[in-house]
């Protein structure tokens, strides 16, 4: 076993509820013990910050609004997702007689996503259609995608004659490339997780639910939030918001949903890919997305080989 592998099999053992003390563990490894009585700590710690960060997010979101049967020129047909920070419904306009989404926002500060996703133009991001306020309702309105969320599709039979690893590759490659060039516009995410991440029926990613994005380019300052599972290690130890915003705690979280979706008998190369993604310190992952992108790539092209 890898250290990684080992350090997962030690946080198993205590999300299971057993009282495992580290020195003992780290004695069954004496090629790693070394360094597992250092990062186990801190393993255990990022554990308990993210239980606090769930419990604080969920204390403290807002009520959403009632909503109308129509919105502007926007007729409501039915609500197809439910978040942190917003809901999503279909609707029909009325006057360019198209279906869209259309999402309502938590709060005023979230349509922020509106001046974001104007100026992000990518097969892999969601297409930004309209936005606007009527009786305290704030909502941008989207590409309406015939499909679902990574976390609730059945990925692995959207690509037909393709093994499991290959379709979890085809997956993260799209995404990483969308948020590359999101990285190339000044743009961070903030927010990367499988319900973030849409699929068309026939595999087309793309990627939504910037409400939380940040970078150089973003119009203000991100409000704090995210979801702790998918943080980098930076975001969950940023106590004093100082607000850590680099491409790098995408790349953590793209990594993290690679290796979700991936397990003990799957391809050691994307696994690898994966680890690297999620490396603790920055430094240690790939330098963009692109090149982690390419890395996938190269693998789809050289696995039969």
């Amino acid at each position: 076993m890898n250290l990684p592998d080992i350090i997962e099999l030690y946080m198993q053992s205590v999300r299971s509820g057993e009282d495992v003390s580290i020195s003992s563990f780290a004695a069954r490894w004496p090629q790693y013990e070394t360094e597992l009585k250092e990062i186990l700590p801190i393993t255990l710690m990022l554990e308990d910050i993210q239980r606090t960060e769930l419990t604080k997010s969920a204390a403290k979101k807002p009520e959403l609004p009632k909503i109308p049967k129509q919105i502007g020129k926007y007729k409501i047909i039915r609500e197809i997702g439910h978040g942190g920070m917003s809901a999503v419904y279909e609707v029909l306009d009325t006057v360019a007689n198209r279906s869209a989404a259309l999402k309502v926002h938590r709060t005023p500060q979230s349509i922020r996503e509106a001046e974001i996703l104007k100026n992000l133009h990518h097969e892999n991001i969601i297409a930004f259609y309209d936005s606007g306020t009527q009786n305290n309702i704030f909502y941008t309105v989207m590409e309406l995608v015939d499909g679902s969320s990574l976390d609730k599709t059945n990925w692995k039979t959207l690509f037909p004659g393709k093994t499991p690893d290959q379709s979890a590759a085809l997956i993260i490659l799209q995404s990483a490339r969308g948020l590359a060039y999101a990285h190339s516009h000044g743009i961070i995410h903030r927010d990367v997780k499988p319900a973030n991440i849409l699929l068309t029926k026939s595999g087309s990613v793309r990627l939504s639910d910037f409400d939380l994005a940040g970078g150089t380019n973003a119009p203000d300052a991100p409000p704090s939030g995210g979801t702790a599972k998918y943080m980098s290690p930076e975001c969950l130890l940023d106590q004093h918001g100082e607000g850590v915003i680099s491409p790098k705690v995408d790349q953590y979280s793209l990594g993290k949903t690679l290796f979700d979706m991936l397990n003990e008998k799957s391809s050691p190369v994307l696994l690898a890919i994966a680890k690297r993604a999620m490396s603790r310190i920055p430094a240690d992952r790939f330098e963009s997305l692109d090149v982690m992108a390419d890395a996938i790539e190269n693998w789809l092209k050289h696995k039969d080989e």
